[in-house]
């Protein structure tokens, strides 16, 4: 009879944990595919914010061609995410040293901005990417800008 009630305990255990854990929302991007979005801030985006989107995105990637790491690093907050293709870095430290100091600006790495919109509070901006040796990729970032800075990045390719 006790093994019963331990099975039912850990049962019980397990769907309240699993209850209690945040879920991640999805998005639909242009391209039709639904892809997981963070489960970041879902607070409304604040006129500011919206504002400086534009012009906060364009200085990140004018600082990535200029190959400025901390140019790049001052437009995240410390406590970013960046979610590139489920690749996730948790941190401002985090996206540099493993992912924007090596892939984008150690490699010579250039943005080419070939669209914009936005999907709910996220400024979508669609990229040609060319690397130092040639070769180029085509995706998007979603960004979430809260108090000035970029908080959150979901990077796709589409």
């Amino acid at each position: 009879m006790r093994m019963y009630q331990r099975i039912g305990a850990i049962g019980l255990l397990l769907f309240a944990v699993a209850c209690s854990t945040p879920s991640q929302s999805t998005t639909q991007p242009a391209g039709g595919t639904t892809v997981a979005t963070s489960p970041a801030v879902s607070l409304p985006l604040s006129e500011e914010d919206r504002a400086a989107a534009p012009d906060l995105t364009q200085k990140f990637v004018d600082a990535a061609n200029a190959g400025d790491s901390a140019a790049v690093a001052a437009t995240f907050a410390e406590n970013a995410r960046f979610d590139s293709v489920g690749r996730i870095y948790p941190s401002r430290k985090d996206i540099m040293d493993r992912f924007l100091d090596p892939e984008v600006i150690e490699a010579g790495g250039k943005y080419e901005v070939t669209g914009t919109r936005w999907n709910g509070d996220r400024y979508v901006v669609d990229y040609k990417f060319t690397t130092g040796g040639g070769g180029s990729e085509v995706f998007y970032y979603e960004f979430l800008v809260r108090d000035g800075l970029i908080q959150d990045v979901i990077g796709r390719y589409s």
